[in-house]
């Protein structure tokens, strides 16, 4: 049986949980905005739907990034195979990587987007509506047109380039770690299965 808590050998259910839901949503997220930019035209009334699917995904991301940190925070991490000092530091820099990407991008999508997004229950409304911007927009004189083309260039720069170098290199070293190096760090976080 999976411990729901983190051991020195492997990952718990929750820490699991965290990682294969925000890893779906994340790849989801992408496949859909995939679909619009190649199948789609993304100014019209017909793509806004599909769009609305990709923040909702991108917010999945965003809001369960906080959790997922104090989870983390408050619970052992397994141990690290054996690793040189500087396999270990750049094992522990792309860990803190991946969590910059997923804190960036959806802020980005979110505070660049001059739409609401519908969850179906309630609906959260866009940036540009809310009165962190309004502020915003008196304290420092911003308009929404000066405000959305950088934030918006910073989330197509990243999800473009950035964000599939970091995810590459995750996976790469997890499969490296399982066809090379043969120490379990993969299959501690597959779900399903336990070290014990």
């Amino acid at each position: 049986m999976i411990p729901w808590k983190n051991t020195t050998m492997e990952f718990g259910a929750i820490a699991k949980l965290f990682h294969w839901t925000g890893a779906a949503a994340f790849i989801a997220a992408y496949a859909v905005v995939y679909y619009v930019i190649w199948f789609m035209d993304d100014t019209s009334p017909e793509a806004l739907p599909v769009l609305n699917v990709h923040w909702v995904l991108g917010m999945i991301v965003g809001l369960s990034v906080l959790p997922r940190l104090l989870w983390r925070l408050v619970n052992v991490q397994p141990d690290q195979p054996h690793a040189s000092d500087a396999e270990a530091w750049l094992a522990h820099a792309a860990h803190w990587g991946l969590y910059v990407l997923l804190i960036l991008m959806p802020l980005t999508g979110y505070i660049g987007t001059d739409a609401a997004t519908d969850f179906g229950a309630f609906a959260l409304p866009n940036f540009r509506e809310t009165a962190l911007f309004g502020w915003i927009e008196t304290r420092w004189g911003i308009t929404w047109e000066a405000f959305e083309p950088p934030v918006d260039a910073i989330h197509h720069v990243v999800g473009k380039w950035i964000a599939w170098i970091v995810v590459a290199l995750h996976v790469a070293a997890a499969l490296f770690h399982h066809v090379v190096r043969r120490d379990g760090v993969l299959t501690r976080m597959l779900p399903g299965r336990s070290a014990a």
